[in-house]
């Protein structure tokens, strides 16, 4: 199995996180709120929870190279939502 983490530090996490669960609402099963998303990736699971402060994303999946792709997407389209906010920028971390 594999998991990434990312962690933007945003007063915006909540816009970004729904911005992102919409796009995705038409393409795959997705379930969220204004502070929480659970998006099924053809790779595996992207979870979101937004706070006061930042978005919190992790990703969990099964097959490395779905993996990777699907944390290049997830990152262009999150950098693709916070465009207007300097200096935010999804960075993944590997967990395992």
């Amino acid at each position: 199995m594999f998991e990434a983490e990312a962690r933007i530090a945003t007063i915006d996490g909540s816009r970004y996180l729904t911005e992102i669960a919409k796009a995705w609402v038409h393409t795959y099963p997705v379930r969220y709120d204004a502070l929480t998303a659970e998006i099924e990736l053809p790779c595996g699971q992207l979870i979101m929870t937004a706070d006061g402060d930042s978005l919190s994303l992790r990703l969990v999946g099964t097959d490395h190279e779905r993996f990777d792709v699907a944390k290049e997407a997830v990152a262009k389209h999150v950098d693709r939502v916070a465009e207007h906010d300097t200096g935010v920028r999804c960075v993944w971390h590997e967990i395992s």
